[in-house]
């Protein structure tokens, strides 16, 4: 029996394991096929959709990388390589290898798909939207394509245009995976939260063990405030996959929002042994090391976090007030920065500025940020107090007095005006006094102002 004939007989003997779901044994008989001929494209190929079937991307990236080095002119390998490289995080080589694709054959459909999910990634929305117009033009309907323009417009927080996209999907192809999930997902952005419920376990119901929608349903069910059902999810996943950092990280919230932070610890401290770069996990740690009377801890790992800290981070407003309480002032004025550089209109952001400002003796610049905190909001009543307070301990008497009348009239109950005008009254004394004590010395020295 020629090489050839015995390697074809592997190559058989892969195609009827692949079809039983027995990667492991299909990438055995073709890894065999190989050795015997490993100049066949097809060969090669057929080891990358094993590999990419067992979830070894990687692999699966090179074996696609291998096929297109034995034929420059294999489509699918390169609309394959895309889809992969997409998966992993690499748009941009995505975009590479698809184009090449579409060079070879700019009537084939399928490299225009994924070049919509890779230019998502890149947020590079106007492009996919072209691309998808443009594969519209070659085929009428394509439901994996409606599901990537989905996901763009979701990210643009179109979340109706969203929908219908998603609705499109899942009519064209109501078994592809995870699409009510992500139509729940739209549902919950749009602020349909109990619609979005019944999608995830509609999709749950299809595939009960999709650790994906596990995911996303757990998350969703802790934003509706239903904890312990959302921690049955996570602890679901953990089942299937004892190491998923994603689950333990949002047991740990779990745990943290109930105030368990021992319990929380021990999570966090996995996610940390599991990933050491996943993100929020210093900041969480930092959370239950303040809480536990950790500070020196909690100040490590949140220097950990300034390190890295860009205007993304979700909640600076409380990552600035956690650094405050355990006394990293300028560490605080960093991430406050960032907020209203950000979010401009943020009242509450050039408020507490403004406070840490004043706090550290810088009066010019917390009077000021204090003030773009009341153009902003002005009925902002501790910004108004804050103000008042800064013109007063500045001695900026004339501006404190106008203000106090202002507050004394809108609210002559408010206890804080009542002790501020006893401070300012004392204060204006004394200031007093001492010029008075000043002009008199003056007097006596000969060194006041003539009146002639």
């Amino acid at each position: 029996m020629s090489e050839w004939q015995s390697g074809e007989e592997h190559v058989q003997r892969a195609h009827e394991l692949f079809e039983l779901g027995r990667w492991e044994e299909a990438e055995a008989e073709l890894r065999k096929a190989l050795s015997l001929n490993p100049h066949q494209p097809d060969w090669t190929y057929n080891l990358g959709l094993t590999l990419e079937a067992a979830g070894r991307l990687e692999e699966a990236i090179e074996a696609f990388k291998a096929t297109h080095a034995l034929d420059p002119h294999h489509h699918q390998a390169l609309v394959s390589l895309g889809v992969n490289l997409g998966r992993i995080g690499q748009p941009g080589e995505a975009l590479e290898a698809l184009g090449k694709a579409v060079a070879l054959e700019p009537s084939n459909e399928s490299a225009y798909c994924p070049q919509i999910a890779a230019l998502t990634m890149l947020d590079r929305h106007d492009e996919a939207e072209q691309i998808y117009y443009l594969a519209r033009q070659i085929r009428d309907e394509c439901p994996v394509c409606c599901a990537h323009l989905g996901e763009s417009l979701l990210q643009r927080r179109l979340f109706e245009k969203a929908i219908w996209c998603f609705k499109e999907a899942a009519r064209l192809d109501p078994r592809m995976p995870r699409v009510h999930a992500r139509l729940a997902a739209a549902y919950a952005a749009l602020g349909q939260p109990e619609q979005a419920l019944r999608l995830y376990l509609r999709d749950l119901r299809e595939d009960p063990g999709n650790i994906g929608t596990l995911l996303d349903l757990g998350q969703h069910l802790a934003a509706m405030d239903r904890l312990t059902e959302a921690a049955e999810k996570f602890r679901r996943i953990l089942e299937l996959e004892p190491a998923n950092s994603d689950a333990h990280f949002h047991l740990g919230q779990i745990a943290l929002k109930a105030q368990h932070y021992q319990a929380a610890a021990v999570e966090f401290e996995l996610v940390a042994k599991l990933n050491g770069e996943y993100p929020g996990v210093a900041l969480n740690t930092a959370i239950v090391a303040y809480h536990t009377g950790r500070h020196d801890l909690a100040r490590r790992h949140l220097n950990s976090v300034m390190e890295t800290l860009t205007a993304d981070e979700p909640d600076l407003l409380g990552l600035a007030d956690l650094l405050h309480k355990v006394g990293l002032n300028d560490q605080a004025l960093v991430a406050l920065r960032l907020l209203v550089d950000r979010e401009p209109d943020s009242a509450e952001g050039w408020h507490r500025m403004g406070v840490l400002m004043l706090k550290a003796g810088d009066y010019e610049g917390g009077i000021d940020a204090t003030r773009r905190a009341l153009r902003i909001d002005a009925s902002h009543e501790r910004a108004n107090h804050n103000l008042l307070l800064a013109y007063i301990r500045s001695s900026r008497f004339s501006r404190a007095r106008v203000m106090l009348r202002r507050a004394q009239k809108a609210a002559p109950h408010d206890p804080t005006i009542r002790r501020l005008a006893v401070r300012f009254q004392t204060l204006w004394l004394v200031h007093g006094m001492g010029r008075g004590l000043r002009r008199l010395i003056e007097q006596r020295l000969g060194l006041g102002a003539s009146h002639n």
